[in-house]
């Protein structure tokens, strides 16, 4: 059953903005097909669960892209912004527009100004002003541009997925000559100009990595925490060992420092999974979910792949997102 909280038409709306990757980001499209779902509730990600729970008094603003990490997040968000990662040649005329190649794989386009490695934005998902990757339009040296990628992402066997993608930058000032961006510069993106200072914000990143340890994790979390401006916070851990938090015993030293640094602010996805979920759900469990939630990973039942959720997973954790707000009385 979805939750509703009366609004009051003459107030401004709460926004909320979800920053995440595959986990966060919309299953539906903005065309018909996408409509059709979001209308029957089929296949939804959990913000746009969230939306209805919420309600007309708050505005629900996705901003998870798959394939991201914590340093790719930061990056989009403003906490740690993306530098050129080398210098870059532009030319536009009064009568034409021209892309510029800036990098694929094999050559870095953008770096975290946080470490210096290599951060790879809009992997999964459009480049304009709809996006969630909130990038578009950006600005560089005070100068506007739309920057785009084209890619390729295909899964492997063992459910890791290979990536191939190219990015251009295109000009959207007068620029009637040939110029250089320096190497280093600041891209500004669009969540950096119109996504700070909103009413709240949650933080479900580092299923992908990007960070070097635990400690790593919640300094990055601190950061955007601090950058958003705003003290109303939820941070959600993921719930699937990685490269970083390679095994379970990893993941609880991880989720506990975690609660320890966000206390009521935090929700631990895997726990609660493993606890509640299918109860919560409505589903029995099997005798493969007993032996998963016996090793201490999510029952199988609640994910489609090993790492994402079914439509009954994305609710629940809707709920949970839901009754923290509630407690934490935003």
């Amino acid at each position: 059953m979805l939750f509703a909280i009366v609004s009051c038409s003459h107030e401004e709306k709460k926004q909320i903005v979800c920053w995440g990757d595959s986990l966060t980001s919309p299953h539906t499209g903005n065309g018909i097909k996408g409509k059709v779902k979001r209308m029957n509730k089929n296949d939804l990600a959990y913000p746009e669960y969230l939306q209805d729970m919420l309600g007309d008094e708050y505005e629900i603003v996705n901003g998870g892209v798959g394939g991201e990490n914590t340093l790719t997040i930061m990056a989009r968000q403003g906490a740690y912004p993306m530098r050129l990662a080398h210098d870059i040649v532009i030319f536009k005329s009064d009568e034409a527009k021209y892309k510029t190649f800036i990098g694929n794989n094999d050559v870095s386009a953008f770096v975290s100004s946080y470490n210096g490695k290599s951060v790879t934005p809009l992997i999964q998902c459009g480049w304009n002003e709809d996006s969630p990757a909130q990038m578009n339009p950006c600005t560089v040296n005070d100068k506007n541009f739309h920057i785009s990628s084209e890619s390729k992402i295909w899964k492997e066997e063992e459910g890791k997925y290979k990536v191939e993608y190219n990015y251009y930058i295109e000009a959207d000032d007068e620029w009637t000559s040939t110029d250089t961006i320096k190497a280093g510069s600041i891209v500004n993106t669009y969540a950096m100009k119109k996504l700070r200072n909103k009413y709240a914000n949650v933080f479900f990143v580092g299923q992908n990595g990007g960070f070097d340890d635990a400690a790593d994790l919640i300094r990055q979390l601190n950061a955007m925490i601090e950058y958003s401006k705003s003290k109303r916070y939820i941070v959600i851990s993921f719930h699937k060992p990685n490269e970083v938090m390679n095994t379970i015993s990893r993941m609880k030293e991880m989720e506990d420092s975690l609660s320890r640094s966000f206390g009521k602010h935090y929700i631990n996805l895997r726990e609660y999974m493993i606890n509640h979920g299918l109860e919560d759900a409505g589903l029995e469990p099997t005798q493969e979910d007993k032996d998963s939630i016996a090793k201490g990973q999510v029952p199988p039942q609640m994910m489609t792949d090993g790492c994402h959720f079914t439509t009954k997973g994305y609710e629940e954790i809707a709920k949970l997102v839901f009754d923290k707000i509630k407690e934490l009385g935003y």
